[in-house]
């Protein structure tokens, strides 16, 4: 079974026959030349890699390939199976519009492999396609921002040079398509295909039948037109910069929406790469810091120059240096069944809880979960001089991965420990620090004796359901408060005295859609596998999110006021329309769930987006209902404008006094109670 950054297995598609093509070395151009020729007249589509294609054909292609080895003119091929990026192009019909694209681009891209101009024809027709897809200016830089974070990082020019490249872009981002100087014969054809695809992406957007936004969509576009044409990451990565630096900068703006364009300028000059790729580690770890600081996920001088020193790609032997980098989570370890039980967590994540644990050198610190050994470096240096760090595992391989790092790394005042995190490390208590990377169900209340007194405790805790944010800790008296309180998920703690045991639901039936679910919920989960089959009932809030509005409130409030929290309930399925492109959020009730929809509109105000709710289920309908007043009694107690919530925590015989009140929600766990503290409008 083959899973998706989601952990969620891929469903297949088998209506394309799929083979890797290898060229030879020193002659790919001409590999590539000769195979788009012995295509001509089949339809197809193709993706570069590994130094050849990855080859889509409606019909089994055996015999020609068979024959261009034969000649010498490739070096082999494999037969595969195509996984097509069905969620990446917005659902089952975006990636009906992205098939006919491919088709339409492919031919000519595979033909002129290696023909000067790629960069500059590929950018003409992604703007005709972002023009007939109906986007503004700022809409369209957005495109090329979303793009620009899919590549390699770039140190951007400055002064003249940057003026040149910038004024090249935007000419060609103006450009009309249809005038393009001495065209190869297909060239109307082929931008055409770009203006029908926009429209087309257009129209499901409008009618609420794309899974990811509309801007998403383009942006997955563009990387895949520009791999078809043979232009290399680096060279995307200064294009997409530099159309976002059209679109957001205080100069002239591209007009990439306005349908009729200014003609194309015969003499349009070739655009120079001026923007240089970062590629060596110190500049990698740099950027990355500066990434950071600047989006306000670092402030601390510790932490920044920890982060500024320490080559994360080291931590991750195997994996593309570059890709070490990106804004995501990296997979170290995965169970018997494919599920993900180990990894480096995403940067934005890792120096979040490293500001809120607030290390100072000298302390000492013990971490659960030691994954790389990544975040341990970073403590190292943290509590430098004088401070130690023990951080600690369950899986022998992990621990060992993790001190050989540590040792290669130069970091002699980090140790990686075999043990259960949940239970602590004893004998080197007290800590003035603890800290979880691992998610836990409960406070794992024998680590709290091992802290200091001012001592504080960062643990990543469910609420209920699905929903779980990082807690800092510090004792209060008998009970404990919070100084930061981040949303955040984690792998759960496993092999422990404290483990978070769930279970996945797999919905019957076409898709991948899969139900979270966790021992403290009341639900039936053989019914609820074929829930989404049943009749569904639709409702819109009237609740309406604008752009860059925060979920997590709304998630956060859903989970304390309904009996069973929230569910995620990630994936895709024909007739599934989820709030994401992931997948959604659902409230749960015995074998019925209700899941969150929304549909775009535009009033007075700009664009917005409402929230819906569509519940499946004997019971869908009321749970629907409930959902739909919780969210409008949400937004009527004051939405994201409402104070941010205070939580407080105690264990044992504590617990009692943390009681309820009217602006209070009280989650009592095995171990623990959660008082949360809200006050709100009403």
């Amino acid at each position: 079974m083959t899973f998706d950054d989601e952990n969620l297995p891929i469903r297949l598609d088998t209506s394309w026959w799929h083979a890797s093509v290898a060229f030879p070395d020193q002659h790919g151009d001409a590999a590539a030349q000769a195979l788009a020729t012995a295509l001509a007249g089949h339809r197809f589509h193709f993706l570069r890699k590994d130094a050849g294609v990855r080859l889509r054909t409606e019909q089994p292609s055996t015999g020609l390939l068979d024959q261009l080895v034969a000649d010498s003119v490739i070096t082999g091929w494999a037969a595969g199976v195509y996984e097509p990026e069905t969620h990446a192009f917005g659902g089952p019909e975006g990636m009906a519009v992205a098939h006919d694209v491919f088709c339409a681009d492919s031919p000519a891209a595979l033909a002129q492999t290696g023909v000067p101009g790629a960069r500059e024809r590929s950018v003409m027709l992604l703007s005709a396609m972002i023009r007939e897809a109906g986007l503004d200016p700022f809409e369209a830089g957005d495109v090329y921002a979303r793009w620009a974070a899919l590549r390699p990082t770039l140190s951007p020019p400055q002064g003249p040079t940057l003026d040149k490249a910038v004024s090249a872009m935007r000419r060609l981002m103006n450009a009309d398509a249809a005038l393009r100087p001495e065209a190869e014969t297909g060239w109307g054809e082929r931008f055409a295909a770009f203006e029908e695809a926009g429209r087309r992406l257009r129209r499901l957007a409008a009618d609420g039948r794309l899974i990811r936004g509309i801007r998403a969509v383009i942006a997955h576009h563009a990387i895949f037109a520009f791999n078809r044409a043979g232009v290399p990451a680096d060279v995307q990565a200064a294009t997409a910069w530099l159309g976002r630096h059209v679109a957001f900068s205080t100069g002239e703006a591209a007009d990439v929406s306005t349908p009729t364009s200014a003609p194309a300028d015969p003499s349009l000059p070739r655009m120079e790469t001026t923007v240089t790729p970062v590629t060596q580690p110190a500049q990698l770890s740099e950027a990355l810091a500066q990434r950071l600081v600047d989006s306000g996920h670092l402030h601390s001088h510790t932490v920044i120059d920890a982060f500024r020193t320490t080559d994360r790609h080291a931590f991750l032997p195997g994996i593309d240096p570059e890709s070490a980098y990106k804004e995501d989570a990296v997979p170290i370890k995965h169970d018997e069944h494919g599920e993900m039980i180990s990894c480096i967590s995403a940067p934005s994540i890792v120096a979040t809880q490293l500001e809120q644990l607030g290390a100072q050198p000298g302390h000492k610190v013990m971490e659960a979960g030691a994954a790389t050994g990544y975040n341990a470096a970073l403590l190292g240096k943290i509590v430098a001089p004088g401070g130690q760090v023990w951080t600690l595992d369950v899986d022998q391989d992990l621990v060992a991965g993790a001190s050989r790092h540590l040792a290669e790394a130069g970091v002699d005042n980090a140790t990686a420990v075999m043990a259960d995190g949940a239970a602590g490390l004893p004998e080197h208590a007290p800590y003035d620090r603890i800290i979880f990377t691992v998610g836990a169900g409960d406070v794992p209340v024998k680590i709290l004796d091992q802290l200091a007194p001012g001592g504080r405790l960062v643990l990543p805790m469910r609420i209920r359901g699905s929903i779980s944010r990082s807690f800092a800790f510090e004792r209060d008296g008998d009970t404990w408060k919070t100084v930061s309180c981040e949303m955040a998920t984690f792998i759960p703690l496993r092999k422990g005295v404290c483990d978070d045991v769930y279970t996945l639901v797999p919905m019957a039936g076409e898709g991948n859609v899969r139900l979270e679910t966790f021992s403290e919920q009341d639900v039936d989960r053989d019914a609820l596998r074929t829930v989404l089959d049943q009749h569904q009932t639709k409702i819109y809030t009237g609740v309406k999110f604008r752009q860059g509005s925060a979920w997590e409130w709304l998630y956060l409030y859903l989970a304390c006021v309904l009996p069973n929290g929230l569910s995620r309930l990630p994936g895709q399925r024909p007739g599934f329309t989820p709030h994401f492109g992931w997948g959604s959020m659902a409230a749960l009730d015995g074998g019925s769930l209700a899941y969150l929809t929304i549909r775009e509109g535009e009033d007075d105000k700009g664009r917005y987006w409402e929230v819906g709710v569509i519940g499946h289920g004997e019971a869908g309908s009321t749970l629907a209902e409930r959902v739909v007043g919780e969210i409008r009694a949400w937004d009527a107690s004051g939405g994201n404008d409402a104070p941010e919530p205070g939580f407080r925590m105690a264990v044992a015989d504590a617990r009692d006094r943390l009681t309820v009140d009217d602006t209070r929600f009280l989650v009592d766990k095995p171990y623990s109670r959660l008082v949360i503290d809200w006050a709100r409008k009403g």
